[in-house]
């Protein structure tokens, strides 16, 4: 297996380094403690049944079937499916763990209507309904420690989390900036308090390996204090000839009942990575893509990328003998990543094959620290039930950049025959190219929901987040917006006892730094989504289904100042419309299904060039998708699993030239034996048929990539 150089950059070059702000997890303790204490102060509504403790209480998700949750969290307390007016999928563990979902990108590539940029290497970004998500949510938290891009972490693993929630559609209520396209929340393990001791390993035929640990259970005769963690390591190659990587992960979380009512929880996640990355293969100028192997590697023995992710949090949930809940959460990331890495910075020569090639290396820091403060208040009016949640929220982040060191004259290869490549060694080569830059950004703001029963049959939902500040400073120039509300509203109407009508309008709000021609930073791009849909359970609640409607349309987007083509105005406006459907759970006896379609339209409505008017403004998304799994159980020891997904087809267009990858189909499949009670043997394929045909067309120089080749994984897991 291909490990990376042990030497890194040579002093003449090395990258500076500045302090990192500190962070230090007893801050956060100690602002949690502070916060966990204003709960207890918080005013107590009169009596009535309630949950038996905090630790209990509905903060819990409830799973009704294998592949559903007819309730989720969010983040923000417990609601059925039904309640909320827009599109959602829950990924649960056992759909984790019977197609072997390591990360959440797995998870995601599984999910309707998701589409998953590749990066190469564990890198990914994701789109929803045409737009790309700018940050994912932890157990509600948002945060960016989890940005992705070649410059980025790389997508979460699943070790330190039980499901995925996700909800389609903007989301400022809950995150404030961000952008319309939907929301993603992590849910994190919890500690039991029943012992368990579940160990899981397995081995892919590319080869790699992986192992896991995880163990719960109660710390003391009264159950009140309890753990659990889990600790992992995996080495893996790639089937990209010398791109390989090896992950260290750790999580830990340790919850105590203070009192029948005070819950309180600390924990850590540790993901260490060490990678030979891939920036993907160039093409042809002509949009074609050249005749070049799957397993092409441009880069060089030297590349290599180094990061680590830490992050901890603390959480104080009081529950009130009425059902009113107070929710308190504090967390702290700290995210390092270094690499070198040699981009393909040309097309395929047609004649001779060959490629330019530049070598770039860097170093960056990101410490976040983001809290959120909300209480949940079930209360009667009118001989009707109803709910308020209020809450405030907020993050300080700091991202560091330690320069760029640049070789533009680093030598070429050839795609044909990569093997004649010269490949000396880059950083005794490296220069300056971009100073030191660190950027600082906070946002701070203040929420509130209102469910409220029109009827017996119908709610009527009113919400909003005011963000009283965003503000971001790189220390050459800054950006500051207040005061900006981004309103929400919906209706929910029960046909029956297990069918709901919805409607709802939702709104999003994200900065810009563009600047106008007098030098001031433009206003945020402003998104309105129009939503519809049905919502039911089937087979006794174990399944559920949905189909949408949507229609988002942003404007105000940066476009190019024709008068002054150094500046921007806010000009710009896109659209994406389309429909989604699906089926999760079991749809019978012995039947499991998570199956979806998605049809998305995405246009630019207005544009700096005329000539793109009308033209799709996410190349990226496809028209057509189509994600189908079913399990069936034989027994209570043997079940197999099929599955198929259809991409109607991505393209990327640059300067009349257009790069396309046509429809394709792929198909997986999984094989699982119950040997006794606590050890199970599963067998996972991916593209079965082996179809050779690119995840992502970039055009151009490079970040093409190929979808995964045919994979045959076999796992064990066993619980003592």
């Amino acid at each position: 297996m291909q490990k990376k150089s042990s030497t890194k950059l040579a002093p003449a070059h090395g990258l500076p380094r500045t302090p990192q702000r500190l962070r230090p997890i007893a801050n956060a303790i100690a602002v949690g403690a502070m916060l966990g204490a204003a709960s207890l102060q918080a005013q107590q509504v009169s009596p009535g049944p309630g949950p038996s403790s905090a630790s209990d209480n509905v903060e819990e998700v409830i799973v009704t079937g294998a592949y559903t949750s007819n309730v989720v969290n969010l983040g923000k307390g417990s609601e059925t499916l039904r309640e909320i007016p827009q599109s959602i999928t829950v990924i649960t563990s056992q759909t984790i763990k019977d197609r072997n979902m390591l990360t959440l990108s797995d998870a995601l590539k599984a999910t309707t209507g998701v589409t998953v940029k590749t990066f190469g290497s564990g890198t990914f970004n994701y789109l929803m309904r045409g737009f790309e998500l700018d940050a994912v949510s932890i157990d509600g938290v948002r945060t960016t420690g989890t940005s992705n891009g070649t410059h980025g972490h790389g997508t979460p693993d699943l070790i330190s989390y039980e499901s995925v929630e996700v909800m389609r559609g903007p989301a400022g209520l809950l995150e404030g900036a961000g952008e319309p396209g939907g929301y993603i929340s992590l849910v994190r393990k919890k500690a039991h308090a029943e012992r368990s001791v579940n160990i899981k390993g397995f081995a892919q035929s590319w080869p790699g390996y992986r192992l896991e640990l995880d163990a719960t259970g109660a710390l003391t005769n009264d159950e009140r204090l309890r753990a659990r963690a889990a600790i992992g390591y995996e080495d893996s190659d790639s089937y990209i000839e010398d791109v390989s990587s090896q992950k260290k992960l750790f999580y830990t979380t340790i919850e105590y009942d203070l009192t029948p009512n005070l819950a309180l929880a600390a924990g850590a996640t540790i993901e260490d990575t060490e990678a030979v990355p891939d920036v993907g293969v160039p093409t042809l100028a002509d949009g074609n893509f050249g005749d070049i192997d799957r397993d092409l590697y441009t880069g060089t023995p030297h590349n290599y990328k180094e990061s680590r992710l830490a992050r901890q949090f603390v959480e104080a949930r009081y529950a009130f003998e009425s059902g009113a809940t107070v929710k308190a959460t504090v967390t702290n990331a700290d995210r390092d990543v270094e690499y070198l890495l040699n981009y393909t910075a040309s097309p395929i020569d047609p004649v001779t094959g060959e490629t330019a090639r530049w070598a770039l290396a860097t170093d960056q820091d990101l410490s976040e620290l983001s809290f959120d403060l909300h209480t949940n208040l079930p209360f009667t009016l009118f001989n009707q039930e109803h709910k308020l949640l209020l809450g405030v929220n907020g993050r300080d982040a700091e991202n560091a950049i330690h320069g760029y060191y640049y070789d533009f004259d680093y030598p070429s290869i050839n795609v044909y025959d990569p093997d004649s490549a010269s490949n000396p060694d880059p950083r005794q080569t490296l220069t300056l190219g971009s100073p030191p830059r660190t950027t600082d950004t906070k946002e701070n703001g203040a929420y509130f929901k209102a469910t409220l029963a029109l009827t017996d049959a119908t709610n009527l939902i009113l919400g909003g987040r005011l963000t009283t500040k965003w503000e971001t400073d790189n220390g050459t120039s800054a950006a500051e917006i207040n005061d900006e509300f981004t309103p929400n509203a919906g209706l929910v109407h029960d046909l029956s006892e297990s069918i709901s009508l919805y409607a709802s309008i939702s709104e999003s709000f994200v900065p810009q730094d563009e600047r106008n021609v007098n030098e001031n930073v433009l206003s945020p791009r402003v998104g309105i989504q129009y939503e519809a849909g049905l919502k039911g359970e089937l087979n006794g609640g174990r399944g559920n289904y949905h189909f949408a409607v949507f229609q988002i349309t942003e404007d105000k987007r940066a476009i190019e100042d024709l008068k002054n083509p150094d500046y921007s105005i806010e000009g710009g406006e896109v659209q994406a419309e389309g429909f989604e459907m699906e089926i999760a759970g079991s749809a019978m006896d012995n039947l499991d299904l998570l199956a979806g379609y998605a049809y998305t339209d995405t246009e630019q409505i207005e544009t700096g060039d005329p000539a793109d008017k009308g033209k799709p403004f996410s190349s990226i998304t496809p028209e057509h998708s189509l994600k189908l799994w079913g399990k069936y159980s034989l027994n209570s020891k043997l079940a197999f699993g099929l599955g198929a997904e259809y991409s109607s087809g991505t393209f990327s267009e640059s300067n009349g030239i257009r790069w396309e990858e046509n429809s394709y189909t792929i198909f997986s499949m999984m094989l699982s034996y119950n040997l006794n009670e606590s050890t199970r043997i599963v067998l996972n394929g991916t593209n079965l048929t082996d179809e050779e045909y690119y995840a992502r067309v970039q055009g151009g120089s490079r970040q093409n990539y190929f979808g995964d080749p045919r994979q045959f994984t076999v796992s064990i897991e066993t619980s003592l």
